[in-house]
């Protein structure tokens, strides 16, 4: 991602290493209990359409409880949400593990644990600039970004081999115990720091409603919510992934292609922090990369081979790495007062963004009869959209003062 002495200087930071590592052991667990939730509802249902609920489930409890329990990381002190937050998850899908619990209370702890990761994520990103230097923030950010999703990788890629070889309790098991590693890391490695918006400070009665009136109304936050809501239009091809295989004749190929976009992202991220090390030339570059993520994607309507389809995708992957830069930069932007609530708006906007995009071109695929046409369309759309808001990005940046803004 980084040169060897960023990284060695990153994990040298006591807090940001505990926190670094119980993230990435935390997302390996999570896809274990992902898949072996997944399994386990399918062995005792013999329903696709019983497993398919219980995998999308993992989508929408973030959707409520972003926005509903952001501000816990804001009115607390975001080390003791974070410790609560792992210990409640522990023990709930302790719970999940125990034989023969009944389907019905599993997938009830399954939301609830997805609920209570709102608040956590939302502490953790708050936590980050007070924990790195400004110099060395926006390399944390990419640090843990590329560790969630080379995790996320090796967390699918090991869980069918981990579930077939002892069980799903065993998997659940080990997911609980992520989440106890987590809680006692935070607790050694993390300083504690009063609360940035303790109740009876800093009044804010519109709770949620405050936060999201600053993100749309302060122009660079606007605009750059705006760039990071593209990911909606250029998951269009994941979300096809099937179809576009099977238009290919190259049904073998679904895997590949869902696995490129964070692969290449990877890639695009590690890429970028190499060539440029400065942060507010990163920061310029976020709107063209977000023209190059989209711009391949309307490529799709010459109806290209497997292996221009892959080639198309890589570049639309890596030049995605522009969320990195932007996530840094829109934290950084933020007052403190309200990063737990706004990052809790921003994910659940992220999601939707990346759900309706994929539902939508699924119907739209369906009644137009074309997968590769769909991807140009959302590529096209995405692009007038990217356009528009890379210009309001730039404007934005030319009335205010970056170093001007207090962390």
């Amino acid at each position: 991602m980084t040169s060897g002495g960023t990284v060695r200087a990153l994990v040298g930071n006591r807090e940001f290493r505990g926190m670094w590592i119980g993230s990435t052991v935390s997302t390996v667990g999570d896809q274990l209990a992902a898949v072996a939730l997944s399994l386990l509802v399918f062995e005792r249902t013999q329903s696709a359409a019983w497993t398919a609920l219980t995998w999308s489930l993992t989508l929408f409890p973030p959707l409520i409880s972003g926005p509903l329990l952001g501000w816990l990381a804001d009115r607390f002190p975001r080390r003791t949400v974070m410790v609560w937050c792992a210990w409640l998850q522990a023990a709930l899908v302790g719970l999940m593990a125990i034989p023969g619990a009944p389907l019905w209370l599993m997938i009830v702890l399954l939301v609830v644990v997805l609920m209570i990761s709102s608040p956590f994520l939302a502490a953790q990103e708050a936590s980050l600039p007070h924990v790195l230097p400004d110099k060395r923030y926006d390399d944390g950010v990419a640090l843990f970004g590329t560790s969630v999703d080379v995790a996320q990788m090796v967390g699918l890629a090991a869980a069918g081999f981990l579930v077939t070889n002892t069980s799903a309790n065993v998997a659940l098991a080990i997911d609980a115990a992520t989440f106890v590693w987590v809680a006692v890391l935070v607790q050694l490695s993390v300083k504690h720091r009063p609360a940035a918006d303790p109740r009876g400070t800093k009044r804010d009665p519109e709770g949620p409603k405050g936060a999201f009136t600053l993100l749309v109304t302060e122009p660079r936050l606007r605009s750059l919510m705006g760039m990071r809501l593209l990911a909606g239009l250029a998951m269009v091809p994941e979300g096809l992934a099937v179809p576009l295989a099977a238009s290919l004749d190259a049904v073998w190929a679904v895997g590949l292609i869902l696995a490129i976009e964070p692969a290449a992202n990877v890639l695009g991220v590690a890429v970028l922090f190499r060539v440029v090390r400065d942060p507010a030339k990163r920061e310029r570059l976020i709107g063209p990369l977000a023209i190059l993520s989209l711009a391949p994607l309307v490529m799709f309507a010459l109806n290209p081979n497997l292996t221009w389809t892959i080639a198309l995708l890589v570049i639309a992957g890596m030049a995605g790495a522009y969320h990195t830069p932007a996530r840094s930069a829109w934290m950084r932007i933020l007052p403190d007062a309200y990063r737990g609530r706004a990052y809790g708006i921003g994910r659940a906007a992220l999601r939707s963004s990346q759900g309706g995009g994929m539902a939508l071109a699924g119907v739209v695929a369906h009644s137009i009869g074309s997968v590769t046409a769909t991807i140009a369309g959302a590529g096209g759309i995405g692009l007038l959209l990217a356009t528009q808001a890379t210009v309001a990005w730039r404007r934005a940046r030319t009335r205010n003062d970056p170093k001007a803004v207090a962390i």
